[in-house]
C-alpha cells in the first residue's frame, strides 16, 4: 500500500519569556493511497532446454503476472516498472536478462488489455477505484545455465 501523507505543522515552537512552556501541534492528513495486490506470480513454466528463447505474453498466457491496484475512483494513476532486469544464478553468478512488459485494463479481462507502451504509463481507475495489470517477461536460454536467479522487478504506482 502506498501512503501519500502531508504533515501540517500548526504551531511553531512558541516560547514565551518568562515560560517553560512549548506547544507544538501536528496533524497528519493521508492525502489519498492505492493498494497493490498480487493475485498470481508469473509463472513461466517448465523450460526446454532445446529452446532457444522463452516468451510469456502479458495479453495471452496464462502465467503472466498480476496485479490489482485499488484506489480512488476514476482516478488517473501513473505506472511505472523495470523494463530490464539482471537476474543472477546464486550458485554459479551466471548473469541473466529478462525483459518484461506489463498490459492492463480496468477490468479483470486479460484479452481485452492494452499494452503499457510508454513506461512511466498512465491509466485511469475505473468507477470501483480498480485498475488490474498482467506481467509478462521474455529472455534467452541460449547459453543459460541451469540453476535459481535471483533479480528484482519493481513496479511503481502514483496519483497523477
Amino acid at each position: 500500500m502506498k501512503n501519500l501523507i502531508l504533515f501540517v505543522l500548526l504551531n511553531s515552537i512558541i516560547l514565551a519569556q518568562n515560560s517553560s512552556d512549548v506547544k507544538v501541534n501536528i496533524q497528519a492528513t493521508v492525502v489519498d493511497y492505492i493498494e497493490m495486490i498480487t493475485l498470481a506470480d508469473i509463472d513461466v513454466g517448465t523450460v526446454i532446454p532445446s529452446d532457444e528463447f522463452l516468451r510469456l505474453d502479458p495479453l495471452s498466457d496464462q502465467g503472466a503476472g498480476i496485479i490489482a491496484l485499488q484506489g480512488r475512483q476514476n482516478a488517473s494513476v501513473q505506472v511505472s516498472f523495470s523494463a530490464q532486469v539482471e537476474m543472477v544464478n546464486v550458485i554459479t553468478d551466471h548473469a541473466l536478462t529478462v525483459n518484461y512488459a506489463v498490459a492492463g485494463n480496468g477490468d479483470n479481462d486479460q484479452a481485452a488489455a492494452s499494452l503499457l507502451i510508454s513506461n512511466p504509463a498512465t491509466v485511469q481507475l475505473n468507477s470501483s477505484g480498480e485498475y488490474y495489470l498482467w506481467i509478462g517477461c521474455e529472455f534467452s536460454l541460449i547459453g543459460l545455465v541451469p540453476g535459481q536467479y535471483d533479480g528484482d522487478f519493481s513496479i511503481e504506482v502514483d496519483y497523477n
